[in-house]
């Protein structure tokens, strides 16, 4: 009798924390959904007073495949894949 009064006392606390739970999850994606927020690429890019350019542009990035036709390979033909093992 006490083992079915502790295991439902237990049951009673998981599911009010549950409903606690499931509470705070939707008062937090309320607050996310009608809380005014900025733009947060707004934020992450701060604005040069003095209109220079940025150091960094994405153009002048090359892709990965680029960059594999660039490297030499040469050094790798001498090498004895023995030494691995």
């Amino acid at each position: 009798m006490a083992a079915k009064k502790i295991i439902g006392t237990i049951l009673l606390i998981l599911n009010t924390a549950g409903l606690g739970f499931v509470v705070y999850m939707t008062c937090m994606v309320l607050v996310e959904r009608f809380s005014p927020t900025e733009n947060s690429e707004e934020l992450s890019l701060p604005e040069d007073p003095k209109g220079k350019k940025p150091l960094i542009i994405e153009e002048d990035i090359p892709e990965d495949d680029d960059l594999l036709k660039d490297m030499d390979l040469s050094d790798l033909d001498d090498l004895n894949l023995d030494d691995f093992d």
